[in-house]
């Protein structure tokens, strides 16, 4: 299981979804799987949680990304990363520029691969034990 953590630039306060098997972020949108809740609104270059408004959050869990295309067809899976997060639109992955979420047109630049989606999948990291 996975779980996001938004954190406030009043100190002290973080809001965490999850843990969830997955979470879809698509458009100004982020769905909390497998139900496909809408748990985060993305406005005015803010996630708006519980009627809170956040900057950044963060994946503190292992987990996988891959990116979806309308049909629902998968990218290759990336990952797993220890660590990542995403400030003002763009997805850092282990300290590297991952993804970059492009407003106008509300796809997801993926740069390892130099594409264009328009859903990004979190998911918990395949065990290796």
């Amino acid at each position: 299981m996975i779980r996001l953590v938004f954190e406030s630039s009043d100190p002290g306060y973080a809001i965490t979804l999850g843990p969830a098997p997955l979470f879809r972020v698509g458009g100004n949108f982020i769905r909390q799987g497998p139900e496909k809740s809408v748990v985060a609104r993305y406005r005015n270059h803010f996630w708006e949680v519980q009627e809170r408004h956040f900057t950044r959050y963060d994946c503190l869990d292992s987990a996988s990304i891959h990116f979806e295309d309308i049909a629902g067809d998968p990218s290759e899976s990336f990952g797993p990363f220890v660590r990542f997060w995403v400030a003002d639109g763009a997805l850092y992955a282990e300290r590297n520029l991952f993804a970059k979420f492009m407003e106008e047109s509300l796809l997801w630049h993926c740069y390892p691969t130099d594409t264009y989606w328009p859903i990004m999948v979190i998911t918990q990291a395949d065990r290796t034990d």
